[in-house]
């Protein structure tokens, strides 16, 4: 059944007497929209969705304009791998390696475990344009995204969270995508944060997320009654693909390749590998080019 739900967003939390920080994420419209452009099949999308609602957590630590944080995956199973991005703007993009996995699709429940496989890595980046700010790597068996996440924070950061994210489809096609981080911080109330890790392992949370609910209606299911909440944040499926990107990528190619399209009266066709869109050049462009060059 198809749950109602609230624009796609980014809101956070303190519950002072816990001393512990809460953050949720709402992804859905933003899965549903990359699971188009990239046309992928089910379990690719399911992936993808859950992947983007991690990302989303971890962008509610960035503090600069232009700030990007990239979560990769690579995978031992079907799907290989997966990119996923969030920007301090609110956007969101990314893809998987493979986006059709036929065996796995038709099954009537996707097992994502099954395209995941055993083995995964997980790294995390963020940067601003061309600069490295910081980078983790973690290593998670079985793969997982969750699990990735916590293995980053554990290893990388030397901080305890618990995640929990749930993605899920109704007909073939995602019907919701959402995210939770609890952090212990170094001075928490380890006995209330030990309770909420409960709530976790028993399927609490994830039956929470899955209904849609609220971030008072969780923090309030935690325990958590004194939250102080922070505006929300809007997300949305955005990429910085343009047609200028595109033709300075072009102006960049080897003379060669472009004398070769023209000479077979053949545009450059380029698609954004984050996105799915697509960009058509045409010869004359190309030949403009040529003749720049040579002038």
């Amino acid at each position: 059944m198809i749950m109602s739900k609230t624009a796609d967003s980014l809101v956070t939390a303190f519950s002072p007497s816990a001393n512990i920080n809460l953050v949720f994420a709402e992804v859905t419209d933003s899965a549903r929209e990359l699971e188009r452009s990239h046309l992928c099949g089910p379990t690719a999308g399911l992936i993808q969705a859950e992947a983007l609602a991690a990302v989303a957590l971890l962008g509610a630590e960035m503090s600069q304009p232009e700030e990007t944080v990239t979560l990769r995956m690579r995978v031992s199973g079907t799907v290989g791998g997966l990119l996923v991005e969030a920007g301090a703007d609110g956007s969101l993009r990314g893809y998987t390696h493979v986006k059709v996995m036929n065996e796995l699709d038709e099954c009537e429940e996707l097992d994502l475990s099954c395209a995941l496989g055993d083995q995964g890595e997980i790294q995390i980046i963020r940067s601003l344009p061309g600069k490295i700010l910081a980078s983790g790597m973690a290593a998670v068996s079985p793969a997982s995204v969750i699990k990735g996440l916590e293995q980053y924070y554990q290893h990388s950061l030397q901080r305890r969270v618990l995640v929990q994210v749930s993605a899920l489809a109704y007909g073939g096609f995602i019907d919701g995508s959402r995210g939770l981080l609890v952090e212990c911080l170094p001075d928490s109330d380890r006995e209330v944060f030990e309770r909420i890790a409960r709530y976790f392992e028993d399927g609490t949370v994830q039956e929470s997320l899955e209904a849609a609910a609220s971030p008072q209606t969780l923090c309030s299911t935690l325990g958590l009654d004194d939250c102080v909440f922070q505006p929300a944040k809007p997300l949305r499926f955005a990429c910085r693909c343009t047609a200028e990107r595109v033709d300075a990528m072009l102006i960049a190619m080897p003379s060669a390749d472009l004398e070769e399209l023209v000479r077979e009266d053949r545009p450059a066709r380029i698609f954004c590998h984050m996105c799915g869109k697509g960009y058509e050049v045409p010869v004359e462009r190309l030949q403009q080019i040529l003749d720049e060059r040579g002038g």
